[in-house]
């Protein structure tokens, strides 16, 4: 009798451990994966009045910032003096140097990003031509709103306008301090514009840094000959 006891018991608890198998989990919320947010790349402008920092807009013009990151990240820029300084307006600077000398750019021109983009206070925009993708690499820091500059909403898009690459997120001051310096009557391209005293580029830094070039794969060397 106890031994029949024992194995209904046993079968009991079988029969319990399956059904305890065939209950469905409770449904647990998705876990959702942070997004990966990539920091804004940045450029350390170091001009003779002082040091500018830009943060780039990947997001508003992705092919122009990428474009002017590489262009910084050359040396063409080391030198190159301010021409254009319009208080209320913009203050430019480019392929020119201190004695109104220009250099030509190490890349292509870049196709014009408008569409989403606004030069605001503070904007750091490339400019260009008459032809829409001769953006190059002369840019400018707007020093006020300058709506006038903006792509036109009623025309197609990127077809007008100029691509606002980046902003200035510390230096401003040194820009403000351009733009009320003394202005020669004569020379460079925009006469009665340009600085009396020169106010060049001494160095840039950027974040991410270039990347620094592939080491040459070595030539395999002459196969030692074998020992008799």
């Amino acid at each position: 009798m106890l031994r029949r006891t024992f194995f209904a018991t046993l079968a009991s608890l079988a029969f319990a451990g399956t059904a305890l198998a065939q209950t469905p989990a409770q449904p647990q919320a998705p876990v959702t994966a942070a997004p990966v947010v990539t920091p804004a790349p940045k450029i350390f402008l170091t001009t003779s009045m002082g040091e500018i920092e830009i943060t780039l807009d990947p997001v508003g013009a992705p092919k122009t910032s990428a474009h002017m990151l590489k262009m910084f990240q050359t040396t063409h820029f080391i030198g190159a003096s301010f021409f254009r300084i319009e208080p209320g307006f913009i203050i430019q600077i480019g392929d020119l140097d201190a004695q109104f000398k220009g250099r030509h750019p190490p890349l292509s021109p870049v196709e014009l990003e408008t569409a989403t983009n606004q030069h605001i206070k503070g904007a750091v925009a490339l400019a260009r031509g008459n032809a829409l993708n001769s953006g190059h690499s002369s840019f400018y820091f707007d020093l006020a709103d300058n709506p006038s500059l903006n792509a036109d909403p009623k025309a197609p898009p990127n077809t007008t306008g100029y691509a606002v690459f980046g902003r200035v997120t510390a230096g401003w001051e040194v820009v403000e301090a351009m733009a009320k310096v003394e202005r020669t009557p004569t020379g460079g391209p925009f006469p009665g514009k340009a600085p009396v005293v020169p106010i060049v580029v001494t160095a840039i830094r950027t974040d991410p840094p270039p990347a620094k070039p592939k080491a040459a794969a070595k030539s395999p060397g002459k196969a030692a000959k074998k020992k008799r």
